[in-house]
């Protein structure tokens, strides 16, 4: 069984909402250093026993009890490496218990680094490059070293863990012409930024458009507030759409900026996150979000966005 060791949340650092910045917990994974938002970890265990199970995921080892729950145990090394073999670390490994989309999932890692608080803006999104499929939304330099923060969503998505692909054209979602309802979205994963803009085009929406931070979106809104006024804004953004956890500007940062601006103060905004709990609704409501939606709920996104429109 395996036995714990710290819960990585109780940190004693309080994060106000809209000052764009977070908790990274690093970790060693081989020789290489990753960073995960201390957010989505429930606790740091020490690995017990292990029981395999058959036919799955090639990274899987199999499942581990912890106290009254049994969770799914990921070779993160095996993840992202394959069969390549790595120099030992000194020391034991260790379990990262994480818990996003209203799910847990563990992973374990060779060595546990150590927490930082970081702005987002020292984030760098990951470059643009032809046949790049790493899981990682962006990469930070920390005390010398480079730190690639992880997409646990697509890594739990891949393996068949967690499904992300539950988009509006698996419910019979009625389809209603919305090409007048400009939608702004701001999202890091490529998986789930594919997602979105399908769900909302399969929806009617199809003037869309997406931003792989908030503030690449910020400073497309802001440009939008220079040729219009408050009267005027939502006949070129009708509703924006953001996540939480973005390199360079997170969401709520994001939300915060929106509502100071004269010209955009008013424009609906719907967060898209795999971080929805009791204190981000409650962060939420401290910069003016209108609403939240736990990913992958994309039938309820496009609903909601729906209310937020005026379309029903």
């Amino acid at each position: 069984m395996a036995t714990a060791t710290s819960n990585a949340k109780e940190t004693g650092i309080l994060l106000e909402a809209g000052t764009n910045e977070a908790e990274i917990l690093v970790f060693q994974v081989g020789e290489q250093y990753f960073g995960v938002n201390v957010a989505k970890v429930k606790e740091v265990l020490e690995i017990g026993e292990v029981t395999a199970i058959p036919h799955g995921h090639p990274s899987i080892e199999g499942l581990a009890q912890i106290r009254n729950e049994v969770v799914t145990l990921v070779n993160l090394a095996h993840y992202l490496y394959g069969d390549e073999e790595f120099p030992e670390v000194a020391g034991k490994d260790y379990m990262l218990l994480l818990e996003f989309n209203s799910q847990q999932l563990a992973f374990r890692v060779q060595r546990i680094q150590r927490i930082y608080r970081v702005s987002w803006k020292a984030t760098k999104p990951l470059p643009e490059a032809p046949g790049m499929t790493a899981p990682i939304t962006s990469v930070i330099l920390l005390d010398g070293r480079l730190i690639q923060i992880l997409d646990f969503e697509t890594i739990g998505n891949k393996i068949g863990h967690i499904d992300q692909s539950s988009s509006v054209e698996d419910h019979q979602v009625e389809r209603i012409e919305a090409a007048d309802c400009p939608i702004v979205f701001a999202e890091d994963s490529r998986m789930i930024s594919e997602m979105i803009s399908d769900s909302l085009e399969a929806a009617g929406f199809t003037n869309v458009r997406g931003f792989t931070d908030g503030e690449d979106a910020l400073r497309y809104l802001q440009s939008l507030s220079a040729e219009h006024d408050a009267s005027t804004i939502r006949s070129a953004v009708s509703v924006v759409v953001t996540d939480v956890e973005m390199p360079r500007m997170d969401g709520f940062s994001l939300a915060k900026q929106i509502r100071s601006n004269d010209q955009l103060a008013q424009l609906p905004i719907v967060i898209f996150s795999s971080l929805v709990s009791r204190d981000n609704e409650k962060k939420g409501k401290q910069v003016g979000v209108t609403c939240q939606v736990a990913k992958p709920r994309y039938e309820e996104l496009v609903n909601r966005i729906r209310e937020a429109a005026g379309i029903i």
